[in-house]
């Protein structure tokens, strides 16, 4: 059966899915599963996404008994221990038990002898820590120094303490960087940092709409833009300039710019972005076991089938 007319059938069987249940149930455990097939992919970073997606998603319980396995195998093996570690602060409740797990991380980036010092210092500014009062490495090789303070300067805009807020100034310095790792790096970071005040996050948005196509870095802005929007600017006219961009990127064939844009579209959470999402999953999903579908378009699958859950209102039992 060629891609077309498997798509066709999918699509027949989830419609009346739908005609029979009333809900998005098919196609959402379709998505839910594919995430959890995700978690035992080959390819590793390929896997910490879709247990990321998952710890979004609400399925704590479940990530927790997929980490304790993890541990096993990829707990003292560079770069891989930081992904394990990331995941393991993002899932934890408790406080206590996060910090040490934030150590540990932090801990391998002050280490000079590291192998993995530029993964540590970029999943401490995901995780927003800041190391604003940790001493700056210094590394022989110029390349390395460069993109080790490209992730420092997004964790300087991190908040240092529960009583501080972003700091919008490095913010702002930083995008408009003669340095291009300094601007892409930040753009990137942008959907970490959570909601922004109204007046630093309508500034984003109109750079994010007017910049002329730089990709990465344009792909970066507008999903930063949109998952960084307050809830009060939800409705605001940047939002559907912001989603216009986004879905034309989804749609082409560039797997970073679909990966990002699903992301975004997942953060934001829209259910009126549902039947879009669903439409354009089906058509990656019935293809899925195809040769052409490489690691990077499982990986956006991954984000296709986060954003579909995020946005037909889906939540763990």
């Amino acid at each position: 059966m060629n891609r077309f007319l498997s798509f066709l059938l999918l699509s027949f069987i989830l419609t009346n899915s739908f005609a029979i249940n009333g809900n998005q149930l098919c196609v959402e455990e379709i998505a839910l599963n594919y995430l959890y097939e995700t978690v035992n992919d080959t390819i590793f970073w390929n896997k910490i996404h879709a247990i990321e997606f998952l710890i979004d998603l609400g399925f704590n319980e479940d990530v927790d008994a997929i980490l304790n396995e993890l541990e096993i195998n990829y707990e003292n093996i560079p770069e891989k221990r930081i992904g394990y570690l990331r995941c393991r602060v993002k899932n934890e409740k408790n406080t206590d038990k996060k910090n040490r797990y934030i150590e540990k991380i932090l801990q391998i980036y002050m280490n000079p002898s590291s192998p993995d010092i530029i993964h540590a210092v970029e999943s401490l500014a995901k995780l927003s820590v800041s190391l604003k009062n940790i001493p700056q490495l210094e590394f022989l090789d110029s390349g390395k120094n460069n993109i080790c303070n490209a992730y420092l300067n997004w964790s300087y805009v991190c908040p240092d303490s529960s009583l501080s807020s972003i700091d919008y100034t490095t913010l702002f310095k930083t995008l408009q960087s003669d340095n291009s790792d300094y601007r892409r790096i930040m753009a990137y970071g942008l959907k970490f940092l959570g909601k922004m005040e109204r007046e630093p996050w309508q500034s984003v948005a109109e750079r994010a709409i007017n910049q002329p196509t730089e990709y990465p870095f344009s792909t970066y802005l507008l999903s930063g833009a949109l998952s960084t929007c307050p809830e009060k600017e939800r409705k605001s006219h940047y939002i559907n300039l912001i989603k216009q961009k986004l879905r034309i990127l989804a749609k082409r064939n560039e797997s970073i710019n679909q990966y990002e844009a699903y992301v975004a579209l997942g953060n934001f959470a829209d259910q009126e972005d549902f039947n879009f999402i669903q439409k354009e999953f089906l058509k990656l999903y019935s293809c899925k076991n195809g040769a052409e579908l490489d690691k990077n378009k499982k990986d956006v699958l991954s984000a296709m089938s986060y954003a579909l859950l995020k946005t037909s209102g889906h939540k763990k039992n």
